[in-house]
């Protein structure tokens, strides 16, 4: 026996697929879709009437609307109601649904405001933070400063006596070498050992009162001549010298003269830099309470924020999650009225009448005639 090809062998197979391929009755799938849409449990009913109908569905709407019973009509109807209730039911649904999200929306927009209103008010916060730090460090400078001064003052007032007994010291060391050395020099008629011994008293005393150079250097030579030797350049010299005796003791004495009152003046700049130091701390601490409000201020703000931050993102997803409640009850309202239609469909579908059949031999003559008009046959040739 000849063994069979495979191109036959796939055809035997796919013959046997296409004999086994399950035929579905479009009107059995419609039934079906809509027993499926009674049984669901929101499609509310009484469960003894649901079963009633799920069992008498079949026996109703495979029947043409021309063939019906009343019974079985009245069965349709009752379907109808069902289904026409089911709609209006998601109906209401995507309706209520649809102002839920209209109010979700527009919480979803206010509380978006609100969390860009506290964005400003914190960036202006901030602002006031920077500016009560600025302020903080101007007052902090200033405190310090007034610091200073107050100890300054107040430690020239504790020093004055101290200083004062100096300055009269100072005074009698000055006059008595001035009085002792600088006028016997002057006078004159000493020997070169005695010039000697008085000019180490009063050379250091002139240069340390800052006397010029120019002048220390002419000063020894002129000494040491006698009053009659003396040229004017010597005079001029001693008298140079004795003017700088002469000042600085002036000075001396008048800062004795006047000690009660440099005195009086300086205990009254100590009181002046003490109410001073005063005002500086006590506009150095308003200013720091001022910036530990700001910042608790700002601190607030922010926590706030976040608060209202966790709000909108809340009725965003609250938003988000409205949207797709609709959208599901929208698809459900699709399906229900996919049902109603089909419904619809099958309860009014009447009985197909079949169209009579055609003379058959009828036909065959008038395709030959239609034939032969077309391709009329040549004659035959005679011999």
């Amino acid at each position: 026996m000849a063994p069979v090809s495979n191109k036959r062998a796939r055809a035997q197979v796919a013959s046997t697929e296409c004999k086994k391929a399950k035929v579905v009755d479009p009107i059995t799938e419609k039934i079906e879709l809509i027993s499926n849409t009674i049984r669901e449990s929101e499609c509310q009913m009484q469960d003894s009437h649901r079963e009633m109908l799920l069992l008498a569905l079949p026996h109703v709407l495979t029947v043409p609307s021309d063939e019906r019973h009343e019974y079985q009509t009245q069965v349709a109807q009752m379907v109808g109601t069902v289904l026409s209730d089911y709609v209006a039911h998601w109906e209401q649904q995507v309706s209520e649904s649809k102002a839920n999200i209209g109010a979700s929306i527009q919480k979803a927009a206010e509380t978006m405001k609100h969390v860009e209103e506290s964005v400003v008010t914190i960036d202006n916060q901030e602002e006031e933070v920077k500016k009560c730090k600025g302020v903080v460090h101007e007052d902090s400078e200033a405190l310090k400063a007034a610091d200073e001064a107050s100890q300054c003052a107040s430690k020239e007032v504790a020093n004055f006596d101290e200083n004062l007994k100096e300055t009269i010291a100072q005074r009698d060391h000055c006059s008595s070498i001035y009085n002792e050395n600088f006028v016997t020099l002057k006078t004159g008629g000493l020997d070169a050992k005695d010039v000697a011994r008085l000019m180490k008293e009063v050379q250091p005393m002139l240069k340390k009162l800052s006397t010029e150079s120019s002048l220390l250097s002419a000063i020894a030579p002129a000494f040491k001549k006698s009053p009659a030797e003396r040229g004017p350049f010597d005079n001029m010299a001693i008298e140079g010298a004795e003017a700088v005796f002469t000042k600085h003791l002036g000075e001396l004495q008048e800062q004795i003269d006047k000690a009660d009152v440099i005195k009086a003046e300086k205990l009254s700049t100590e009181t002046t830099s003490q109410d001073a130091l005063k005002a500086a701390t006590e506009k150095a601490t308003a200013s720091e309470d001022m910036l530990k409000a700001a910042e608790e201020e700002l601190a607030s703000l922010e926590a706030k924020h976040i608060d209202l931050l966790a709000a909108c993102n809340a009725a965003s997803d609250a938003s988000n999650a409205s949207e797709a409640v609709v959208a599901g009850k929208e698809g459900r309202l699709v399906e229900v009225q996919l049902a109603l239609r089909t419904f619809t469909d099958l309860l009014e579908r009447q009985s197909i009448t079949p169209e009579p059949a055609a003379d058959v031999s009828s036909m065959v003559e008038d395709k030959l005639e239609a034939v032969c008009e077309s391709s009329p046959m040549e004659p035959a040739l005679v011999a």
